[in-house]
C-alpha cells in the first residue's frame, strides 16, 4: 500500500508549540488574547497570526535573542527515525503548518531535514519585523484556517495513495477529517473524540513506527 504521510510541525514534529511561544516570549504576553479569540471561533487563523505579528513589530526582538530562541527548539522522540522509516518505505511524506517558515525551515535545516517538502505560512523580515503572506490562504474555500491542512491533504494525495495525518493542534481538525488514517495526541486527540471520528494515539513517532509496522505485517 502506498502511504502519503502528512504532518504538523508545531507540537507534533517539535516538542512544543514553537510558532505560539515565539509570541507568548517575545511579544510579552500581549498577544494572548488574540490567540484565545481564535481558539473561541472569534477569528480566523490569518487575522490571529497577523494580529500576533502587528504586536511583535511594534518592539521586534534582536536578531541573536531570535536565533537561539529557534536553535533551542527539539525534536519530538524518534522524528529522525520515522523519517527515515518513510524513505526506506517510500512513502511520501510532508509537513503542512499552520506556522511560519521563519522558523520552521532552519528547526529542519539544523537537524538535516532541509529536503522535506513543505506547506507553510511564507513571511518576509525587514528590520527584524516579521510580514506574514498568507500564500495558502482561500477566503472562499476555507475562511477559518490560514493554511488548512484538509485542502492541502485532498490535493497532494495521489489517487493510488492512501492519506495520514499526524498533529496535535487546534488548527488540525480539518486535517484530520480529510486524512484516512489520523494520528493524534493532545488537543487534536480531545477534539477527535467528543466528534467520534477514529484515530490512534500517540505519544512521539516510535509509536507510529510501531502502528506501521503492524499495518504493513497486516496488509501483507
Amino acid at each position: 500500500m502506498n502511504y502519503h504521510v502528512f504532518l504538523d510541525f508545531d507540537g507534533t514534529v517539535t516538542t512544543e508549540d514553537v510558532g505560539y511561544n515565539f509570541f507568548k516570549v517575545f511579544a510579552e504576553g500581549e498577544a494572548e488574547g488574540i490567540v484565545k479569540s481564535y481558539r473561541d471561533g472569534e477569528i480566523t487563523a490569518a487575522q490571529c497570526l497577523q494580529g500576533e505579528c502587528d504586536i511583535y513589530n511594534e518592539y521586534p526582538a534582536p536578531a541573536m535573542r531570535v536565533r537561539q530562541f529557534i536553535s533551542s527548539q527539539k525534536l519530538t522522540t524518534g522524528f529522525k527515525e520515522f523519517v527515515e522509516y518513510c524513505r526506506n518505505h517510500d512513502f511520501s511524506l510532508t509537513i503542512i503548518s499552520a506556522g511560519f517558515d521563519f522558523y520552521i525551515r532552519p528547526i529542519l535545516r539544523r537537524n538535516g531535514f532541509d529536503e522535506l517538502e513543505v506547506f507553510a505560512n511564507k513571511t518576509t523580515i525587514k528590520n527584524g519585523r516579521i510580514y506574514p503572506e498568507f500564500t495558502y490562504y482561500e477566503e472562499k474555500t476555507c475562511p477559518r484556517c490560514s493554511n488548512c491542512k484538509g485542502l492541502r491533504i485532498k490535493e497532494l494525495t495521489g489517487a493510488d495513495e492512501t492519506s495520514v495525518f499526524i498533529g496535535d493542534g487546534h488548527s488540525d481538525g480539518h486535517g484530520a477529517r480529510a486524512a484516512d488514517i489520523v494520528f493524534a495526541k493532545s488537543f487534536l486527540a480531545e477534539y477527535l473524540q467528543q466528534a467520534k471520528i477514529n484515530f490512534f494515539a500517540f505519544n512521539n513517532f516510535f509509536d507510529i513506527i510501531e502502528k506501521f509496522d503492524n499495518m504493513l505485517l497486516k496488509n501483507g
